[in-house]
């Protein structure tokens, strides 16, 4: 059994008599003198407080009970009222996900994507919750597309249209920096992808920039790369998590949709490795039609159990990438969404086998609807920001303002104002409002608004500059054949 103690809020006064609020419920980006009406009714003990004098206002006390499995949690302090019914939903809530995972740090972890119960960064999360309410202004995860560089050329890719060899990618410089605006945004999950992202010789660099006590690194990868070097340097800069990408648990059909020889056996190694290190290990698979009516899916938590990963991930297919043009009946129906959810339910009631995580459930109305630009966002290699990584728009680039400004116009956008209770890029609705006029030959993500399209650093000028370029080349060509000639 293991408890922490943290504080939520404390007050002091400085030289000027102006209060000063610190603790996880002050770091939220919100005034709690405004926030919080009870704080009010604390005016004679705020008036008399000494000059530079602390008060503690508001502490949290956890406790992980790991023979039973169980979280306790307490609040104490002037405002403990205020705190005591919303923590103890969130316990219930905790407590109703059965047994957790592992125990990582004291804490129980219950999924790879949530940090343990306690710990420094999840009080930051139930901090973040408490300030903001059920629509968050700030998002929890962000996924960072830090190269599109990858050995692989899979027939599904996601992220390959927004590959572009006019472009430069972010900088060190330019990752941490966005790195540190995540976590100031209220960022807890920082989700490193490519490409392949441990092709980029900077990333055990930026993974250690994740500060462990307000957010956590997760890495996708194809597995190729994780040598025993490898992932032992990963656990050493503090990655959390890794979740290596199996299309097919046949290794003939894996290979062939990754387009190479040897790569299921070798993700396999890989992924065996970065157990055998310590790091908390996922599969990250995704299901058509056929896959959720033969039982491959099932297959592949089979597989997941004989390997002893920690969490499988099934996403559903999503129009995106290289499937932008996917037809509506190479999606999942609803009765496949309601196979998936079943089988996540009944998996997670089975002791050996990993944690389950569907994107049917999760993103679907019985889940917290569509993520992209409510509590997470993406950007590509080149510092685009975009909803997420399904989501070929784009609300600005990195390098021509900063995360918070460019996370706003995306909540300002019409289409994400708010809520959606499903993925809106399976929403036919809502391609054909905002995708299907992309031309097709556009360099992705596209601005989502037109007067992003000329800023310095957007895709569509991108492309027209190249556009340019080359019509100058050809140009010159044409000149010289025409001297020549004349010779």
């Amino acid at each position: 059994m293991s408890s922490e103690t943290y504080p939520l809020l404390t007050v002091s006064r400085n030289g000027d008599r102006e209060l000063v609020w610190r603790g996880a419920l002050a770091d939220q980006g919100v005034d709690p003198a405004a926030k919080l009406p009870a704080l009010k009714s604390l005016g004679r003990v705020l008036t008399a407080l000494p000059p530079r004098r602390e008060r503690c206002l508001l502490t949290l006390e956890m406790t992980a009970d790991e023979p039973a499995a169980r979280l306790s949690a307490r609040p104490r302090g002037l405002l403990a009222p205020l705190f005591r019914k919303p923590l103890d939903k969130v316990v219930a809530r905790l407590n109703g996900m059965g047994r957790p995972l592992t125990v990582r740090d004291g804490g129980f972890v219950y999924n790879l994507y949530q940090p343990p119960v306690p710990s420094a960064r999840m009080v930051n999360h139930l901090a973040h919750q408490f300030m903001h309410g059920n629509r968050p202004v700030r998002p929890s995860t962000c996924t960072l597309q830090v190269t599109a560089r990858c050995q692989l050329d899979c027939y599904h890719c996601s992220a390959a249209r927004f590959k572009s060899r006019d472009r430069q990618e972010l900088t060190t410089e330019e990752w941490l920096s966005v790195i540190a605006q995540a976590q100031d945004l209220g960022v807890f999950n920082i989700v490193f992808t490519g490409g392949e992202p441990l092709l980029r010789r900077d990333l055990y660099e930026l993974i250690a920039a994740v500060d462990p006590q307000r957010a956590q690194a997760m890495m996708f990868t194809n597995g190729l790369l994780l040598t025993a070097e490898n992932v032992q340097r990963l656990r050493e800069a503090g990655l959390y998590a890794v979740n290596v990408s199996l299309d097919d648990p046949r290794p003939e059909v894996h290979n062939r949709l990754r387009r190479a020889p040897q790569v299921y056996e070798r993700a396999l190694e890989g992924l065996a490795r970065a157990l055998e290190a310590g790091l908390l290990v996922g599969i990250s698979t995704y299901a058509g039609p056929h896959a959720v009516r033969e039982g491959l899916v099932e297959e592949t938590l089979e597989l997941g159990r004989r390997l002893a990963v920690h969490e499988v991930t099934v996403f559903d297919v999503v129009p995106t990438g290289k499937l932008l043009p996917l037809q509506e009946k190479s999606l999942l129906s609803e009765e496949d969404k309601d196979r998936l959810i079943a089988m996540e339910r009944h998996y997670n009631q089975q002791p050996d086998y990993p944690h389950v995580i569907t994107q049917a459930l999760v993103n679907g109305p019985q889940g917290a609807g569509c993520f992209a630009a409510f509590s997470q966002f993406y950007m590509t290699a080149y510092g685009d920001v975009d909803p997420c990584d399904f989501t070929p728009l784009t609300f600005g680039n990195i390098r021509d303002a900063s995360l918070e400004e460019t996370w706003r116009r995306m909540l300002a956008h019409p289409a994400y104002q708010h809520r959606c209770n499903h993925c809106r890029m399976q929403d036919p609705a809502f391609r054909r409002q905002y995708i299907d006029d992309i031309p097709e030959d556009a360099l992705l993500p596209w601005p989502a608004f037109e007067e992003l399209r000329s800023r310095p650093h957007s895709p569509r000028e991108t492309v027209q500059s190249a556009t340019r370029a080359a019509t100058e080349l050809v140009s010159h060509e044409q000149r010289e054949e025409q001297v020549t000639s004349a010779d």
